[in-house]
């Protein structure tokens, strides 16, 4: 390593060394903001995220429903999980009370 590319690492080093720590989120306020994005990646958020696959015929569906409401994929489950939530909250909050027992 060349002189040179030790102090760009070393300049490099002190700039990321100065940053505040990332912000998390509240799940309220992570949910705001999801209502909020039409993009997804935007610096900062650091909203949960995982891989889903799908059925061809689910997949299908998700698509077109989201077009059909002006939505993004993303926005769209989220709408139906929500409603699912609203529908068997009860459910939910027993088995969270169950796995906090344990």
């Amino acid at each position: 390593m060349s002189a040179q590319e030790i102090n760009q690492a070393q300049e490099a080093q002190e700039k990321t060394a100065g940053r505040k720590p990332r912000r998390t989120y509240s799940e309220q306020e992570a949910a705001e903001i999801m209502q909020s994005l039409k993009t997804s990646g935007r610096k900062g958020l650091a909203l949960p995220r995982i891989n889903l696959a799908f059925a061809p015929d689910i997949y299908d569906f998700v698509k077109t429903m989201s077009r059909v409401r002006g939505e993004t994929m993303t926005e769209f489950i989220n709408f139906v999980l929500r409603q699912y939530m609203d529908d068997h909250g009860d459910i939910y909050e027993r088995a969270i009370e169950f796995r906090n027992s344990l």
